[in-house]
């Protein structure tokens, strides 16, 4: 009977040493997983140049119809920022950034039909958002010269800077 009461005792603790990691017992496992978040802007403008010919004290001249194409060649949606400089390369003319009455030899340069039309100024401001990959859109430069000039100053130009970043 002490065999059968031993062998019982064994068979209960290799029952419970069978199941109790099942019960009592913590598992944990991981699986990691890298990568490389892949977005790139690609922008791009066309027309590169425009000339406004002769322009006069205080008129304004724009490129009309939609003159130019602001293309995103990238993968993700675009914010389109734009800026110029202070002054013509030629130093004779200055940058009216607010372009209320630019003065005596200033000059203002006004983007429109882009989704936040406005003057431009030095600084980088933005002009449109959410420009989706491979899309484009079009817009016109508009440029007003001040009321006076100083001189019959000889041909000017100006840069103006297109930024893209991921909106």
């Amino acid at each position: 009977m002490q065999i059968k009461k031993i062998l019982g005792i064994l068979v209960v603790i290799m029952i419970l040493a069978a199941f109790t990691p099942l019960v009592w017992a913590k598992s944990e496992d991981t699986v990691v997983i890298t990568f490389d978040p892949d977005g790139s802007i690609d922008i791009d403008v066309n027309l590169s140049s425009w000339n406004f010919s002769i322009i006069y004290p205080g008129d304004w001249e724009n490129s009309t119809g939609a003159a130019f194409t602001l293309y995103n060649n990238g993968s993700v949606p675009m914010t389109t920022e734009i800026n110029t400089t202070a002054k013509t390369q030629e130093g004779n003319m200055f940058l009216n950034e607010s372009g209320v009455a630019p003065g005596t030899d200033q000059y203002a340069i006004f983007i429109e039909d882009l989704e936040f039309p406005n003057y431009l100024n030095t600084s980088y401001r933005v002009f449109d958002t959410g420009l989706a990959p491979l899309d484009t859109k079009t817009f016109d430069i508009c440029l007003l010269l001040g009321t006076n000039i100083s001189a019959n100053h000889s041909w000017q130009t100006t840069t103006i800077y297109f930024r893209g970043s991921i909106t």
